[in-house]
Order: C-alpha cells, then sequence, then structure tokens
C-alpha cells in the first residue's frame, strides 16, 4: 500500500459549495438550478468512480494537505477505498433523488432554498467521508445537520414542525456531546488527527505502557454520539416520524444517507483507533477497550435488527415502514461491525452503499404511489400493477434486493456478515439476521400485496389517472430507474465492486498503510522507530527534507516518489 498527494480530491466539497453559493442568487429560479445541482452531483460521482479505480490499480490512499500544513498539524484530507465507495454512492444516491424531486417537489418547496440546501448537505457529507481528523469530522457533522435542520422543515407544515424538534434536540445533545469527546481525546492522546491516534494507540499497547486512564470510557462517548446519528439501539427514536414528514425526495435523500454518516464514523474510527486488534502483539494479551466495545455494539446490533423490523412489519402506512427499515437495515451494519474482521468489515460496507440505493429509490418509489392514490395508507392503495406496471418493475426489484433475495445486492453483504458471525462466535446474532431477513420479506411483501396486488379501490382521486402521473412524472421515473439499474449492477457486478469493499475492510483493520500514507515518515519515526523501520525497509529514497510548496501536483505515485515532501 502507498500514499499519493493528489489535491484534486478537496473537489468533493469545493464543487456541492460552490454549486450552493451559485444557487443562492437564483432562487426562484428552477431551470438554472438543476442545472447546476445536476452537474455538482454527476461530476463528483464520475470523479469518484475515477479516483477509485485508479487508486486501487495503483494500491494507493491519496492525501491532501490544506494551506500546505503536513499531518498531524494541519487538516489533512483522505479518500482511500472506502471513503470512494462511499463517496461514489452518495453522489448518485444525491442525484437520483435530486432529478425526481423535479416531478415531486410542491413549487413552494421549489423555488425557495431547496437547491442550496442539498448542496450544503452534501458538502458536509462528503466532508465527513474525507477528513482525516477528529475534529473537523465534528465541523462537517454541523454543516451537514444544518442543513438537515432547515430541509427537515423547508415546508414548515405543522406536521414536519411538531416531529423536527426531537431530532434538532437529540443532535445538538449528540453534538454537544462529540466536542467534550474530542477535548477529552486530545488531553488523552494530544492530537485529534485519526492517523496519529492510531499511532499513539497502537505504540501504547506495543511497549506495553498500556493505554490511557479513561479511554474505554471515551470510546463509549464517541460511540454514543455516532450510535445516534446511526439510529442505533435504543437511540433510534428520532427517526421514524422525522422522515415520516419530509417532502418525499428528501426522505428519500436522508433515508438512504444520513444514517450512514453515522456508521462511517464508526467504521473509520473504531478499527483504527479504539478497537485495534492486538493480536500480533506478543507483550500484551487483549485490549480491553476492545472487548468491551465489541459486546455493546454487538447487543445494540441485535436490538436494531430485530426490533426495527417487528416495528416495520406492525406499521400500515408506507413510509412508516421505509422509516423504520431504516432502522432494522442499520442493524446488519452494526453486526458486522461487532465481529470487527476485515471480512466482516467489507460486508458492512457492501451492504452499507447497497442499502444507500436501495432504500432510497424504495422511498421514490413510494413518492409515485402517493401520486396515484394521493396517499401511503395501504387501504387506500391497490392495483398499482395494472395501473402502473414500469413502477411495479421498480419497487419490487428495490424491494427483493432490500430483503436480500439472490443474485440480488442485499444478499451479498448480509451473507458475508452472516457467516463472519457464525465462524467467530457470534451465532445467536447471525440467527436474529436469518429471522429479521424473513421479517423483512413479510413487510416487503405486505406493501406489495396492498399496494400492487389487491384490486384497485373505487375512491382513487379523479386527478390521479394513470397517464396523468405519469405525465407529471417523468423525471421521478427516471430517477428511480437509475437508482434501481445501479443496485441491480452491485447485484450482478457484486464481485468486482466487492473487491473495493474488500480492500477497504483490510485497511480498516491493518491501519498501518493509513497511517503511512497519511503521517510524515518523521513524526512515525518520532513516536514509533520501531514501527517506521518496518514500514519504511525497503522503501528507498525518501524526500522527508524537501518542502511542500515545491511537490507538484500529482494525481497517482507510488510511496517511494511522491508521498511526503
Amino acid at each position: 500500500m502507498s500514499g499519493s498527494i493528489n489535491n484534486f480530491i478537496i473537489l468533493f466539497c469545493v464543487i456541492p459549495l460552490a454549486a450552493g453559493l451559485l444557487s443562492v442568487p437564483l432562487v426562484g429560479r428552477s431551470f438554472p438550478s438543476r442545472v447546476i445541482g445536476t452537474l455538482s452531483f454527476a461530476s463528483t460521482f464520475l470523479l469518484a468512480v475515477y479516483l477509485l479505480i485508479q487508486g486501487y490499480a495503483d494500491n494507493t490512499i491519496y492525501v491532501s494537505y490544506m494551506g500546505s500544513w503536513t499531518a498531524p498539524f494541519g487538516i489533512s484530507v483522505v479518500f482511500d477505498n472506502l471513503s470512494g465507495l462511499l463517496l461514489a454512492t452518495a453522489s448518485a444516491v444525491a442525484l437520483g433523488s435530486y432529478i425526481h424531486s423535479y416531478s415531486t417537489n410542491a413549487s413552494h418547496i421549489e423555488r425557495g432554498y431547496f437547491h442550496p440546501l442539498i448542496q450544503l448537505l452534501m458538502f458536509g457529507v462528503n466532508l465527513s467521508f474525507l477528513t482525516g481528523d477528529i475534529f473537523n469530522l465534528f465541523v462537517s457533522f454541523e454543516i451537514m445537520l444544518m442543513a438537515s435542520y432547515a430541509l427537515l422543515t423547508i415546508g414548515a407544515s405543522k406536521k414536519q414542525m411538531s416531529q423536527a424538534y426531537k431530532y434538532v434536540m437529540l443532535n445538538l445533545l449528540a453534538s454537544t456531546i462529540f466536542v467534550i469527546a474530542a477535548g477529552m481525546a486530545y488531553g488523552m492522546l494530544g492530537t485529534l488527527n485519526m492517523a496519529d491516534m492510531a499511532l499513539i494507540v497502537k505504540t501504547k499497547l506495543a511497549s506495553g505502557e498500556g493505554l490511557p486512564v479513561g479511554f474505554t470510557a471515551l470510546a463509549v462517548m464517541f460511540l454514543l454520539v455516532f450510535a445516534l446519528k446511526g439510529a442505533f439501539f435504543p437511540l433510534w427514536f428520532w427517526l421514524p416520524d422525522t422522515y415520516y414528514t419530509c417532502p418525499i425526495s428528501i426522505a428519500g435523500l436522508f433515508g438512504g444517507m444520513l444514517t450512514k454518516v453515522g456508521v462511517y464514523a464508526v467504521v473509520r474510527t473504531f478499527p483504527l483507533i479504539f478497537t485495534q486488534s492486538v493480536a500480533d502483539i506478543a507483550s500484551v494479551d487483549v485490549n480491553p477497550t476492545r472487548t468491551t466495545i465489541l459486546w455493546i455494539i454487538a447487543v445494540a446490533a441485535a436490538f436494531t435488527m430485530f426490533l426495527g423490523v417487528l416495528g416495520a412489519v406492525s406499521q400500515h402506512e408506507v413510509r412508516r415502514i421505509l422509516s423504520i427499515h431504516v432502522i432494522s437495515q442499520v442493524g446488519y451494519m452494526v453486526f458486522g461491525l461487532a465481529i470487527m474482521t476485515g471480512w466482516a468489515l467489507a460486508g458492512c460496507i457492501f451492504y452499507m452503499i447497497q442499502h444507500m440505493v436501495v432504500k432510497c429509490s424504495l422511498f421514490l418509489c413510494c413518492g409515485i404511489m402517493e401520486k396515484h392514490a394521493g396517499s401511503d395508507d395501504l387501504d387506500k392503495l391497490g392495483g398499482l400493477l395494472k395501473r402502473d406496471t414500469l413502477l411495479g418493475v421498480l419497487f419490487f426489484v428495490a424491494a427483493m434486493s432490500l430483503v436480500g433475495l439472490p443474485p440480488l445486492s442485499g444478499f451479498f453483504g448480509k451473507m458475508v456478515i452472516i457467516q463472519e458471525g457464525w465462524n467467530n462466535g457470534l451465532w445467536w446474532l447471525s440467527i436474529i439476521g436469518l429471522a429479521t431477513g424473513a421479517l423483512t420479506l413479510l413487510s416487503m411483501l405486505k406493501i406489495w400485496s396492498y399496494g400492487y396486488w389487491n384490486p384497485e379501490p373505487k375512491k382513487y382521486p379523479q386527478a390521479a389517472k394513470p397517464e396523468n402521473v405519469k405525465s407529471s412524472s417523468r423525471s421521478g421515473y427516471i430517477g428511480i430507474a437509475m437508482l434501481v439499474v445501479l443496485a441491480l449492477f452491485l447485484g450482478f457486478g457484486a464481485n468486482p465492486v466487492y473487491k473495493f469493499a474488500d480492500r477497504a475492510g483490510e485497511q480498516l483493520v491493518s491501519p498501518d498503510a493509513y497511517i503511512m500514507a497519511v503521517l510524515p515518515k518523521e513524526r512515525i519515526k518520532l513516536v514509533n522507530p520501531e514501527l517506521a523501520a518496518k514500514l519504511y525497509d525497503g522503501i528507498g529514497h525518501d524526500r522527508m527534507s524537501e518542502p511542500l510548496d515545491e511537490e507538484p501536483m500529482i494525481i497517482s505515485a507510488s510511496y517511494n516518489k511522491e508521498v511526503h515532501p
């Protein structure tokens, strides 16, 4: 594994920020705002795919230092396989829901601040996936949350306002705990750069010095913050009513993406810092923080999966079923985290990206269903397969992907996670995962039988004639079809995509590559001379003495040529 300076990766933040700023003076003018937004999401998607493929081929982690200040003192942004997969998927989901919004947003929302806010949201999400330090992870969360607060209440309806306060208050609480935890982490380790934190923890474990007093409590605090944002048990209660009240294109974007940012934060920080494996360190038998945290995560996974799916089965409105299913499917990702092996994390990452696509597409299908019936109540739906065959096909493919019917996309991530759980002593979680999958099938068939298979009710709105819905929803079908095609690709093309997820899992459980890519050799040598000798043995000429501002901007290079000046 090598590292390479690549200043192009900051474009993932610059593009949505610039698009958002350009959209502000265009408020009230739909067409130019749509053009800017579509180009923004399409360009970040293509850039992510290109860098992901290039980085995989060269076995390279890309790094950029803001203001030419190297880590751990400056701000670092890092693009590896995990970041690349999530950036590409998030951009695709944003593009699909954004195109869908052309047909479903009310005119007062379309002509308001929807376009700048959606760009600001993606700026925060992209920065979350890229940032290399804990403090800027907090900053990116706050940018994302400020935009989400405004989008949750953008229609200013009574229903929205009555539910949004829970989301706002809980996230303010989580943000407060986040700041406190970041301050404690700095006090314990003297740094907030994630690679530097990983290096210090690794050094303390290897030397037999042990972790600082209160390190386990610090890990629990971070887990509390990220679990609330990811809707882990028992911190999920804000989600169902919040997503239920949004305009459907925003609900699809939130349902597909926002909880995954919380999951990502755990996936990124815990294997790297708090639950580092010490099996290869002879002087230390166990990392006590790892043992404690993994048991907490395992219990959270069991309740998140099973109670979430029971809640979904009990509902009778499509939006509520889909919203609560966000919780149960997050449970599978938490399950993969509880195992914390390279394969389990690869399964977690693959399941995360496919769920982002599938869940968003299901919400967007619900938007077209509501256009037909004027409601998402299953008692008021029926006959949709005959009225709208295309919608029926798109919904069925997305629903079976969510269930995990082979060879669709949801199957592969679940299969790896459940198999790894069985092989690593968490067989009881594997059984709960299988039961959750069966109940997920039941809830999806409930929507299918009521909404698509049952006879058409006599009281469909007169304005909702099939031809009227189809003519007014062309962009809606395009957005759904884009995501469903991507979900099919993730299923039938699982092998090549899984290679990226597998590489990401390897990088997470073996943090040496991340440390070497982000930190200068002199820093590693100062903190851990033995590790520096191990990492750089045979690498050859290093350019530590050369000034950073003389370094050319490059897209790909091997470590011994263009890693750190």
